[in-house]
C-alpha cells in the first residue's frame, strides 16, 4: 500500500504521523524534506530523501510506502499522488492553517480523491471547530488525533506510539487514547472501500 501524508502548509504535524505511521506498519518513508528529522530515526533502505532536482524512482507496485510531502504540487507530487491508495491530509484548528488547508484539499482532489483528513493535534473543542468548517465544503472522512507528548517521543525513543505503550509503565496509560485514534485512522485506511477498487 502507498499512503501519502500531505499538506502544502507545514506545521501541521505531517512527519510525526508518517513516522508512527512507517513504524507502527513497517512501512518505508519518502520525503521531499531535504532538512526532515526522519534520518535520526529511519535508517538505510528504508528512507529515501528526494532532494528538489531529483528524479522520482519507479516504485513496485506491491512496495509498502508512506510519502510524506510538503510544499505546491508539483510533477513528482503529480506521479505520487496518482500511485496512492490514500492521502491523508492533517490539519490543525488555526485559521490561516485551515485556510491553507482547504485549498490543498481542493488541489489534491483533483488528482487523487481517496482522501482522510486528520485533525492533528487537537485540544478541547478543536475537532468540533474543525468539524464545523470542513463539513461545509467536503464528505471526507474526519478523524482526530489529540496533542500529546507522544508524538514528539517517536523521534526521541524511535518507536513507534503503539510499541512505547508495550513496554508498560506510564506510557501505557498516557498514550492509550493516542495509540487508538492512530489504530482508528489505520482501520479506516484498510477497510475502506477504495481498497477494493
Amino acid at each position: 500500500m502507498k499512503i501519502t501524508i500531505y499538506n502544502f502548509k507545514g506545521g501541521v504535524g505531517k512527519t510525526s504521523i508518517s513516522l508512527n505511521l512507517a513504524l507502527t506498519l513497517g512501512y518505508g518513508i519518502v520525503t521531499n524534506d531535504v532538512y526532515s528529522p526522519l534520518e535520526k530515526v529511519i535508517k538505510g533502505k528504508d528512507l529515501l530523501k528526494l532532494y528538489p532536482q531529483q528524479e522520482l524512482p519507479t516504485f513496485p507496485n506491491n512496495c509498502n510506502i508512506i510519502f510524506d510531502l510538503g510544499g505546491y504540487i508539483d510533477n513528482r507530487a503529480i506521479e505520487i499522488l496518482k500511485v496512492s491508495d490514500c492521502v491523508i491530509i492533517p490539519v490543525i484548528n488555526d485559521f490561516i492553517n485551515l485556510q491553507v488547508s482547504l485549498n490543498a484539499i481542493n488541489e489534491i482532489e483533483k488528482i487523487n480523491n481517496k482522501i482522510v483528513i486528520v485533525a492533528n493535534m487537537t485540544k478541547k473543542g478543536d475537532y468540533a471547530e474543525i468539524k464545523s468548517v470542513v463539513d461545509n465544503f467536503y464528505k471526507y472522512k474526519l478523524l482526530e488525533i489529540k496533542q500529546s507528548k507522544s508524538l514528539s517521543n517517536i523521534f526521541k525513543e524511535k518507536e513507534s506510539i503503539d510499541d512505547m505503550t508495550k513496554r508498560g509503565g506510564l506510557k501505557q496509560y498516557l498514550y492509550h487514547d493516542i495509540k487508538e485514534q492512530f489504530n482508528t485512522l489505520i482501520n479506516h485506511i484498510n477497510n475502506e472501500r477504495w481498497n477494493n477498487e
